[in-house]
């Protein structure tokens, strides 16, 4: 009985990707992410909810080191991926985020054609010995953000001549061409109408079957339809954590309530 339990403990402690204890965010004196404390799965769509400026989007740039790049932004507290602190000085960021892919709100392509767009991480890396190698880097890659068959009679084109849907498409292929472990989407489809935001929704259910995929969405819906786990932030806390259905149907806490329920937010 006690082997099948540590068993079972093990394979629950395999399956965390992302475990952050006690986070704060400070942005100068202002104290943006207070006390944040939670375990991100694999292999799993994980949807930060809550109203404008509390603190969802700030806390998943925790997860890559984006907010580095921002002088009066400091963070103290614990993340570790596969058990290793991202905050070490050892940790270079630019690996990181080769392992912790991040497509933002706006489809932003590189002024390169769309093999160069997919092509660019892969060759700063060094993941392609051959042209060969990268071109087959850059379809599995395409396939996989589901636009190679729109595409593939077109690569010389620029990134920027598709449509928005496309770009993100693209944009989400460029973030899988590093071999990531986890894909970061901050509100991946605010600026696509919807038809493409459904297509994009329909490859996060895809991709989670290869990443861990955590998304900043302001849609209640989006987040039901993509995610199995939701997190609520709200005023720069953590409110509450759990399975996706349980969060927008039994809720515990009285103010995940009122915002799943409009009357907060």
């Amino acid at each position: 009985m006690n082997d099948m339990r540590i068993e079972k403990r093990a394979i629950q402690m395999d399956d965390v990707k992302f475990r952050a204890s006690d986070v704060q965010v400070y942005y100068g004196n202002n104290h943006a992410i207070k006390d944040v404390n939670v375990e991100i799965r694999d292999k799993t769509v994980t949807a930060f909810i809550g109203p404008s400026g509390c603190g969802k989007s700030t806390f998943l740039r925790c997860l890559n080191r984006m907010n580095d790049t921002i002088d009066i932004c400091r963070i103290t507290g614990e993340i570790l991926l596969d058990e290793e602190d991202i905050y070490h000085p050892k940790v270079d960021p630019v690996q990181l985020r080769a392992k912790v892919g991040m497509v933002f709100q706006k489809p932003n392509p590189f002024p390169k054609s769309i093999y160069d767009n997919v092509a660019y991480g892969p060759r700063i890396h060094g993941l392609a010995k051959n042209k060969a190698a990268l071109d087959e880097i850059v379809e599995k890659s395409l396939r996989r953000g589901a636009i190679w068959d729109e595409v593939k009679d077109r690569l010389d084109e620029p990134g920027t001549s598709l449509s928005g849907g496309q770009q993100q498409r693209l944009c989400i292929a460029r973030a899988i061409a590093t071999s990531p472990e986890v894909l970061l989407m901050d509100e991946p489809c605010s600026a696509l109408d919807p038809i493409a935001t459904a297509q994009v929704e329909e490859l996060i259910d895809e991709l989670k079957q290869n990443y861990s995929v955590v998304i900043v969405t302001h849609s209640m819906q989006q987040a039901a339809r993509v995610s199995q786990k939701t997190a609520f932030f709200h005023l720069g806390n953590l409110v509450e954590f759990g399975e996706t259905g349980q969060i927008f149907t039994n809720p515990t806490d009285p103010r995940t309530e009122s915002y799943i329920t409009g009357r907060i937010g």
